[in-house]
């Protein structure tokens, strides 16, 4: 049986500009000037992140909005057979608003779409905007690019999004994920122009560092960073023609956070070390269990070996265990990645990897449910013998 082994994607690349005058980026603590006119806002968005951004736009909606029309994706089934229906949390929660609110069609999506009516003007025979420089297309956490056609109608700097990053750091689809997953010490949100064609390389409108809290997980970090976008972006909007004077184009590094997939859960032991596997854990372990290969070997050799077994694995990653000096644990630090060992002691299942060792707390194996490593290893992890994941 062989997997392929998929590598988290984190590539870096120098950003080279023609110089620019230097201007000074807003910050959250900068504004001082009085808010426009009111706003006629589209907000683009699907998750709990993009409900942050409608609650901040809402609170502030008597000096900001003069109407506010929610978009999201369409229902979607999930789950086994496809019998669950999920609704975007943004449109559940415009909905508790009384917001006006509008699922795309899920075969067309965005292709055809064009603003509410209430936004465009009725004596233009083609789609064009009743007042441009008061309409604002805002999103948050969408999912989807924006088509250049939709994004034409507006002025460029009138399209804005809030990204939990700081950019050009983490482009991309899952940058709380690899955030995490790299050891970041501190993050940040950006507000940026929304860049026709691509994700993520407008000019920055405001950006706020936020450092990352100790051992934190993606639910953790998640509303943090919701919470400071969106307040964010209620403060560029309060003072949007500085903020738009002064936007800046995004220079220095550059660096991709992919779109997390199931792969990037495979454990290689033989290449992740204890810190990386509990940050790895941290970061995507909400939408992907770290998984592995086992492969057992019989105590008995007439015994004929199995097939490697795909299991799942939930780390141990509480600071206040330490891992026991028991014999069987120690040997562990001699032999290959993967080799495993159990402490009775503890109840729990040790694994080598590249520096270190791990404990594992819970273990699933295919369309089973999760168990502790200690009943797992007493029904199936006993009966197999020696045994290594791969």
């Amino acid at each position: 049986m062989s997997f392929h082994v998929f590598r988290p994607i984190w590539k870096q690349v120098e950003l080279t500009t023609r110089p620019l005058k230097k201007r000074r980026l807003l910050s959250s603590d900068s504004y001082t000037a009085a808010p426009r006119a009111p706003y006629r806002i589209l907000l683009f968005g699907a998750d709990e992140f993009s409900c942050a951004t409608l609650s901040a736009i809402h609170d502030a909606r008597e000096d900001l909005v003069e109407e506010l029309v929610v978009v999201t994706p369409p229902d979607a089934r999930t789950g086994r057979g496809l019998k669950t229906i999920h609704r975007p949390p943004l449109r559940e929660m415009a909905e508790s608003l009384n917001l006006a609110s509008i699922a795309l069609p899920p075969t067309t999506l965005l292709k055809a779409y064009k603003p509410p009516t209430s936004f465009l003007d009725p004596t233009s025979s083609t789609p064009s905007l009743l007042d441009p420089s008061r309409t604002l297309l805002l999103t948050a956490s969408f999912g989807h690019l924006i088509p250049t056609t939709l994004l034409s109608l507006f002025p460029p700097l009138n399209t804005l999004n809030v990204h939990p990053s700081l950019l050009p750091k983490y482009r991309g689809a899952a940058p709380i994920q690899w955030a995490i997953v790299h050891g970041e010490q501190s993050t940040g949100v950006s507000v940026q122009e929304l860049s026709r064609g691509k994700f993520d390389q407008g000019r920055l409108l405001g950006q706020k560092h936020v450092s990352m809290p100790p051992l934190a997980d993606f639910k953790t970090l998640e509303p943090i960073l919701a919470r400071e976008g969106a307040n964010l972006l209620v403060e560029v909007l309060r003072n949007l023609e500085k903020a738009q004077a002064n936007a800046v184009a995004q220079t220095g590094v550059v660096s991709h956070a992919s779109k997390i997939v199931r792969d990037h859960a495979r454990i290689v032991w033989d290449r992740m070390g204890s810190d990386e596997l509990k940050r790895l854990q941290r970061g995507i372990g909400h939408q992907f269990p770290l998984w592995t290969t086992l492969k057992a070997f019989p105590s008995n050799p007439n015994e004929r070996s199995q097939p490697p077994k795909t299991i799942q694995l939930q780390l141990l990653d509480n600071p206040a265990f330490s891992v026991p000096d028991s014999v069987p644990i120690a040997e562990l630090t001699s032999l290959p990645p993967g080799s495993t060992a159990f402490d009775p002691r503890t109840k729990t299942l040790f694994v080598r990897c590249a520096a270190g060792v791990v404990g594992v707390e819970k273990v699933k194996g295919a369309g089973g449910k999760w168990v502790g490593s200690g009943e797992w290893w007493n029904g199936v992890g006993r009966k197999l013998g020696t045994m290594r994941m791969e």
